[in-house]
């Protein structure tokens, strides 16, 4: 065979091409030959008792970096007397397979003593620089990984006894890492341990906090469809509160949730009012977020003197819907006796659409991270009902009896205003682990949470309250919420309480750190919601209630602040472009057809517009009309009744001064309470008045002839008609010859 170079000679020219051809061909034999036997001595070198399926295939080494390796503790990371239990996964991401190596598990002998080590550590395992140095570590286990495909991982599972070098710890929190040994850089994972103090006093109570949300919304409330999917078995509503079922977790409860289901009344699906009953009947401490779960910071950063509310949800409800109200059977006896039911037929009030069940009022949780000594400040004075606010701060934000980097009081006053302050790192290895998207994970959040958790409550009153939360997630399964739940009411050897435990007795006095600087784009946002919802409190006084404009609007408004949509920026950039829209189509929903030039050929006559509604309801307008100079005298005001979605046309009466000229007229829709709808529309008007008087003269002209050559007619045909007569006369009256009177 002859092979033939791209690069040969032009065509006729076939010597030199097959030189440049043949002469490589010593070389590529030789070549193809060693190819040949280097193949062979790898197959020589496989050992013949290996199957053909064990065999790694020839790879380049996975590099280190492509290594990604976890390992967590069991029990929630906490030594006891029973062996401990440590989960270590290795994942391969490389193109390339791993080789072989030894996982070591091992302990450092050195405690961390804060929070800010542990958080060091956890963050990056060489920051301590001990484990791997036989003498300040402890080797706890060791495992043989037979090496890690590409794009792969391997889960492993040991039981350390706790005499292998456990019980010889002092109470403390202390250092765990997994080494995935293979080449100079080792893969390394960190986690910790809690070696308790049994012979300490027994903990305090724990106070837990967890909300009850829906997901981002860009409407005032949930539709039947988004209830009927949301509190189906699997769906997030139905997760959330099955999580908490049985728990003694302090409920943080979105009440536009409720109201979205109240205001279906019967119409509203099965599932959500099994949803709501069963919530109901929950022993649960609770308390009501904003509506919405609106972001606090966001509306004290734009100005808003106190927290936004919608002040009523009528236009979402029928009676229709209420003519027999629906009485689901809750899955457990009631906690309290819920907010009787209204008469059939009647609506329900703003108060018992928004009843989450017997409560404290006046709690704010503004979103972690945004809430400082202003924020607060601002929310000092939020009380209900003689009840004081009382304000949710992370633990970083204070100083004082309750500070980052200390042990936490948990009910505490900063300038007179009460706050209950969350372990901060707690709460976040809980927030971790209640959306961990494996099981490694989790259990690593966990063991996190339970040495910030020890650290909190060494060293300090161990009897005091300790508060931490399960904070606001976009995603998570009802299984990850409840198994960090579980763990989070016994942290530390802790006993779950209430609400009202957490408050009571005697604060201490702390420092707030000042506010986060604000969401620059949440505010924007926040100052243009609120300049629409004027513009169209202002538009909707031509509805007979104004309510069913201004009450969605302010829903809608709240919605869109929710703190669900802080996970999504770009999601809620589009939000509020979206939301943007749909007002300026509302604000232009009403207004004047626009009118070709008008010519007038008499001194006085009507003109006729339309004006369009494209509402669903009807609306009372007035038409204002101003004529461009002195030639003109109108109607300066028109009553209008336009109805529902559809055209309708006005008349105004006008008046020439003048036989002939151009002027104007300026047409203005306002409302009865005369705010002005919509701009103003200028009308040219050609007045050509004389041409009354010519058409009138020529009108009588032709009126005139008509009735002359209707005269002659007439007479002419009373002629011919008479004429005929005198004709026709003889020969009627003549009588037959022979005939006498007797006949």
């Amino acid at each position: 065979m002859t092979l033939i170079s791209p690069a040969a000679a032009p065509h006729g020219s076939r010597g030199p091409r097959r030189r440049a051809v043949r002469r490589p061909l010593p070389r590529l034999r030789a070549g193809l030959a060693a190819l040949v036997a280097a193949a062979a001595l790898v197959f020589a070198a496989v050992p013949a008792a290996v199957p053909a399926a064990a065999v790694v295939p020839m790879a380049t080494e996975a590099p280190s970096d492509a290594l990604q390796i976890a390992v967590a503790a069991g029990g929630n990371g906490v030594v006891t007397a029973e062996p401990l239990t440590v989960t270590v996964t290795v994942t391969n991401s490389a193109d390339s397979a791993a080789t072989a190596a030894d996982v070591v598990v091992a302990v450092s002998r050195t405690a961390l003593t804060t929070d800010a080590a542990v958080k060091s550590w956890l963050a990056d395992p060489s920051s301590e620089g001990a484990l791997g140095a036989p003498a300040a570590d402890v080797e706890i286990a060791r495992e043989a990984v037979p090496g890690i495909a590409a794009h792969a991982s391997r889960t492993l599972t040991v039981t350390v006894d706790p005499a292998a070098g456990l019980t010889e710890l002092a109470p403390g929190v202390y250092p765990l890492a997994a080494t995935y040994a293979t080449g100079s850089d080792p893969a390394v994972a960190a986690g910790v341990i809690v070696v308790p103090d049994a012979a300490a006093d027994p903990s305090g109570p724990i106070g837990v906090i967890v909300p009850i949300t829906a997901p981002a919304l860009t409407a005032g409330l949930l539709t039947a469809d988004q209830l009927a999917e949301l509190t189906a078995p699997g769906g997030a509503l139905r997760d959330q509160l099955d999580a908490v079922t049985g728990t003694a977790a302090i409920l943080a409860v979105d009440p536009a949730i409720l109201a979205a289901i109240r205001v279906l009344g019967s119409s509203a699906p099965a599932a959500a009012q099994q949803w709501l009953a069963d919530l109901l009947a929950l022993p649960n401490s609770r308390f009501a977020l904003q509506f919405g779960d609106a972001d606090l910071a966001t509306q004290i950063a734009a100005g808003v003197g106190a927290p936004l509310t919608v002040p009523t949800l009528a236009p979402y409800m029928s009676a229709d819907d209420f003519t027999a109200p629906a009485t689901p059977t809750p899955a457990t006896p009631p906690a309290a006796t819920p907010t009787p039911a209204p008469e059939p037929g009647t609506l329900p009030t703003l108060a018992a659409l928004l009843d989450i069940g017997e409560a404290r009022s006046a709690v704010y949780w503004p979103a972690t991270g945004t809430a400082g000594s202003g924020v607060v400040a601002a929310l000092r004075d939020g009380g209900v009902d003689e009840v004081a606010a009382v304000t949710l701060v992370p633990s970083d934000e204070v100083s004082g009896a309750a500070g980052a980097g200390s042990a936490t009081a948990a009910w505490a006053q900063s300038d007179g205003a009460g706050v209950l302050v969350y372990d901060a790192e707690t709460s976040a290895a809980l927030h971790e682990a209640s959306a961990a998207p494996g099981s490694v994970t989790q259990a690593a959040a966990l063991a996190a949470a339970s040495a910030y958790a020890h650290l909190a409550t060494s060293g300090t009153d161990r009897t005091a309250p300790l508060l931490v939360t399960v904070d606001r997630a976009a995603t998570r399964t009802g299984d990850a919420l409840r198994t960090a739940l579980a763990a989070a009411s016994s942290l530390a050897g802790r006993t779950a309480v209430d609400l009202d435990t957490l408050v009571s007795g005697t604060p201490a006095a702390v420092t707030l750190a000042a506010d986060a600087e604000p969401d620059a784009d949440r505010v924007a946002a926040l100052t243009d919601f609120l300049q629409g919802e004027g513009d169209l409190a202002s538009f909707a006084t031509i509805l007979a209630d104004p309510t069913v404009l201004t009450a969605p609007e302010r829903a809608t408004v709240l919605q869109l602040l929710g703190n669900a949509w802080r996970e999504a920026p770009v999601a809620f950039a589009d939000a509020v472009t979206q939301h943007q829209a749909a007002t300026a189509t509302t604000l232009d929903a009403v207004g004047i057809v626009p009118v070709s030039d008008i010519t007038l050929l008499a001194t006085a006559a009507p003109l006729t517009f339309t004006v369009r509604n494209d509402l669903a309801w009807p609306v009372s307008l007035v038409l204002i009309t101003t004529p461009g100079d002195p030639r003109l005298r109108v109607q300066n005001s028109t009553p209008i009744e336009a109805g529902a979605a559809q055209n309708t046309r006005v008349k105004v009466p006008v008046e020439a001064r003048v036989g002939s000229g151009e002027s104007t007229l300026t047409l203005q829709l306002r409302s009865p309470t005369m705010i002005a709808i919509g701009p103003s529309v200028p009308v040219a008007v050609a007045v050509r008045a004389e041409w009354e008087s010519v058409g009138i003269v020529v009108m009588v002209t032709l009126i005139a002839a008509m009735l002359v050559a209707g005269v002659v007619r007439t007479v002419l045909r009373l002629r011919r008609r008479a004429a005929a007569e005198r004709t026709q006369e003889p020969e009627r009256t003549q009588e037959p010859e022979g005939t006498d009177a007797d006949g």
